[in-house]
């Protein structure tokens, strides 16, 4: 048990020092919101517990643990959020893929994605396509049930790996 609060502690002091030792043009925060202004430029943004908002643009990444993810402008790379949702404006982009890990994605136009849209545990929304128009990128989304039973076979082969692991540790104690 010592053990792991240690490895707690050291995890919770790297995810400050990121978050306090930004490089220049990168927004990384904890529990606080990223709002990137119409006409304003980041790089990367990384928010755990907190939301991103961007209306200008953002030159690289965006990684949301349990928040959401609101575009009106710019992303050039991709985006990820977990435990949370994503909401794409019609008159947004995201350059790269889109992926959801138990939220809810949506959005107005194809031509907001320009990669793949993955939603696992959620659901993905859309305005319809017009008639004629081809997705050039796979839209995904696995529901919550399907989402639920994938998560428990994967536990129970993660099992299967360790258990037999753990019971060859046994150690033998000798009696002097």
């Amino acid at each position: 048990m010592p053990n792991f609060a240690l490895r707690s502690l050291v995890f919770l002091l790297l995810l400050a020092s990121t978050a306090l030792g930004q490089s220049p043009g990168n927004r990384a925060y904890f529990g606080e919101d990223i709002y990137v202004a119409s006409g304003q430029q980041v790089h990367n943004a990384t928010c755990v517990f907190c939301s991103v908002q961007v209306e200008g643009d953002l030159t690289g990444r965006v990684f949301v643990l349990f928040g959401s993810v609101n575009v009106t402008g710019r992303i050039e790379k991709g985006a990820t959020v977990i435990g949370g949702n994503a909401v794409i404006d019609s008159q947004a982009r995201i350059g790269g893929d889109t992926t959801v890990l138990g939220g809810n994605a949506v959005y107005e136009s194809d031509d907001s994605l320009g990669g793949s849209a993955y939603v696992l545990g959620g659901h993905l929304s859309h305005v319809p396509l017009a008639h004629g128009e081809a997705r050039a990128h796979p839209r995904l989304s696995l529901s919550p049930v399907l989402s639920s039973i994938l998560g428990v076979v994967a536990l129970i082969l993660l099992l299967a790996l360790i258990v037999p692991q753990v019971r060859r540790r046994t150690v033998v104690r000798q009696t002097s």
